[in-house]
Order: structure tokens, then C-alpha cells, then sequence
């Protein structure tokens, strides 16, 4: 190169650091290779872990859908639903909901030992409002075993989360009408008050409302 244009190189300042960058990465070129093969690992287990993710979550969908089929089916009895049910294998996520249709299909039978239990397989869901459901599920067959106290006792703790997924309004109701049954009428008188006040303008309000004449209407 001719000592003029070596001058010009340098007296541009973008061609002379492109040419400090290219010294740069030829005298590093080995940990510039190393550093490219660890970002590249990265990419793939990254890339391996959002598949195995999704695969997870298409097989959950897959198992919901074939257990919803089966709980939706008409032309199936009650018996061949929950032997449908019960070869199914549900895991943690939306398909966990298989285990509340089973448990559902005995307590519409009448077969309360089999709707606990089926509840009791049940493990914990990654879908909050399936575990709220689970619980208020169970209430109703510790109620319908005559467990009442152990019932009102679930829907309380379950009330006394700071939140819940399922509606707090239709718990408290649930709770109501369990203490109705159990002719706690004062504290069924609360609760439905509660539901009227916090709940306003639901559907669960207006029901409430209307228990509630039917109370004054007993009372009176």
C-alpha cells in the first residue's frame, strides 16, 4: 500500500477502527469460537425446553378433550363413562380435570365413597381453579355423607384464602345453602347478606336475595 493511502487509512477514523476490530478478532478468533458454541448450546436447551413444554401442553389438551368427550357423551351410561375415565391417565395441568369428572360421575350415583376417593387421587393441579373446584366438590360429598360441619369447615378455609380462582361469591353460596340444610338459619342469614352486599348485581346476589325473603317469609 502506498504511503498515501496509508496516511488516508489513518486519518479516517471508522476505517481505522474496523481495522483495529479485524486485528482484534483474528488475535481471539479461539475464544471467539468457544463463546459462539456455548451461546449455540444455550439456544438449543432453550430451544428443547420450550418443545418439550409445548408437547406437554398438547398432551394435556389431547387428554382434557378425549376425558370432556367421554363426560359429555350421551349415548354412554353412567358406568361406561367412569370405566372410560378410569384407563385415562391425567396429569397436572388442564387434563387433571379427568379426576373431577370421575369423581363427579359417583357422586351423581349416589357411590360417595368412590366420588372422596376419586378426589383424594387427585393431586394438586397447576390450574388453581381445578383444586378450588376439587374443594368444593369435596364440601358437597361431605355433605351429602352427612359431614356437614367438616364441609362448611372446607368452604371456610377455602373462603379464608386471600384469593381465590373460582368466584368467592358462589362459594359463600354454596356455603349458605349447606348451612340451610344443616339449619344454622342465622348463620345462613349472614352469609347470604354477605354475598348481597359484597356481590351485588351477580347472579349469586339475586339468588341470595331470594333465599333470603324465603328466611323472612319462614321467620315471619
Amino acid at each position: 500500500m502506498k504511503k498515501k493511502e496509508k496516511e488516508h487509512l489513518k486519518a479516517d477514523p471508522f476505517v481505522h477502527f474496523i481495522q483495529q476490530s479485524l486485528s482484534f478478532l483474528k488475535g481471539h478468533r479461539r475464544s471467539f469460537l468457544l463463546g459462539a458454541a456455548v451461546v449455540a448450546l444455550v439456544a438449543l436447551v432453550l430451544l428443547a425446553v420450550l418443545l418439550v413444554r409445548g408437547i406437554r401442553v398438547s398432551g394435556e389438551n389431547a387428554r382434557y378433550a378425549e376425558a370432556f368427550r367421554v363426560r359429555s357423551d350421551a349415548a354412554l351410561s353412567a358406568e361406561e363413562k367412569i370405566a372410560a375415565l378410569r384407563k385415562m391417565t391425567f396429569g397436572r395441568g388442564v387434563s387433571a380435570a379427568g379426576h373431577l369428572f370421575l369423581a363427579a360421575l359417583h357422586y351423581e350415583k349416589g357411590d360417595l365413597a368412590q366420588a372422596e376417593a376419586a378426589l383424594q387421587a387427585m393431586p394438586r393441579s397447576r390450574v388453581a381453579l381445578l383444586n378450588d373446584q376439587k374443594r368444593t366438590l369435596h364440601a358437597q360429598v361431605l355433605a351429602a355423607l352427612g359431614r356437614g360441619a367438616e364441609a362448611e369447615a372446607e368452604l371456610g378455609r377455602l373462603l379464608a384464602g386471600k384469593k381465590t380462582a373460582l368466584a368467592r361469591e358462589l362459594i359463600l353460596l354454596q356455603l349458605a345453602k349447606l348451612q340451610l340444610k344443616d339449619r344454622h338459619t342465622a348463620e345462613a342469614d349472614a352469609t347470604l347478606k354477605r354475598i348481597v352486599a359484597e356481590h351485588a348485581g351477580t347472579a349469586a346476589a339475586a339468588e341470595a336475595q331470594g333465599l333470603l325473603s324465603e328466611l323472612e317469609t319462614a321467620g315471619g
